[in-house]
């Protein structure tokens, strides 16, 4: 078993939507109770098996076989995951979680989830155009909270077999993924993910995946 520490960078403002929506906004972000915001892990996980498979076939599985990929995300016949992903938060998490309590409780009426939210994102609004007419469709117009650019995510990503191949695949996924969440047509979702303790990898398997 081994464990690795992963960054995520938000190169471009993200959209990750969220299930509730209220009053004012038609698309929200996930977010704490305290309004900060964070990458789930399970939608993280079905990104990073993507890039995986598509690594697997652009070296038509030479280096690894989609059969590695789904014993290892646990899409295998035995459905037992050897990779386990904790949800990506903000840096100092735990401490700002601490301190967000601490002055939701004493200044409500000023450390709202909403006044937390907007130190991390913003709003963007957007209509549909008919393509007819080029003007805009009347009751189109949309608005959505977008995660600001430059906000960083980490996590932990946990081998529970901590093989050759099983690393490989970790890694040149990790090195791949580039884009996330919705309206990427739009401008949005592009992250980069890093390897923070990628040292304490053998030099030669870093060697076999440039």
């Amino acid at each position: 078993m081994n464990t690795f520490k992963v960054k995520i960078i938000t190169k471009s403002p993200l959209q990750l939507g969220y299930g509730k929506a209220g009053i004012v906004i038609d698309t929200d972000v996930v977010h704490d109770r305290y309004g900060m915001p964070y990458f789930p892990a399970k939608r993280f996980k079905g990104l990073l098996y993507e890039s995986a498979l598509e690594m697997a076939e652009i070296f038509s599985e030479r280096i690894f076989t989609k059969n590695d990929i789904d014993k290892l995300f646990g899409q295998s016949e035995d459905g037992y995951s050897r990779l386990y992903i904790s949800n990506f938060y903000l840096k100092n998490y735990e401490k700002m979680y601490s301190d967000w309590q601490y002055l939701n409780n004493k200044y409500r009426e000023f450390f709202t989830t909403q006044s937390i939210l907007d130190l991390y994102t913003d709003i963007r609004y957007q209509t549909t155009i008919d393509k007819e007419t080029g003007t805009t469709v009347d009751g189109s117009l949309h608005n959505m909270r977008i995660i600001d650019a430059g906000v960083e995510f980490y996590s932990e990503i946990t081998l529970e077999e901590d093989s050759e191949v099983n690393q490989k695949i970790l890694v040149m996924a990790l090195k791949i993924l580039r884009f996330a969440g919705s309206k990427r047509n739009r401008g949005c979702g592009k992250i980069a993910c890093i390897l923070i303790n990628e040292k304490d990898l053998p030099r030669q398997l870093f060697k076999e995946v440039i």
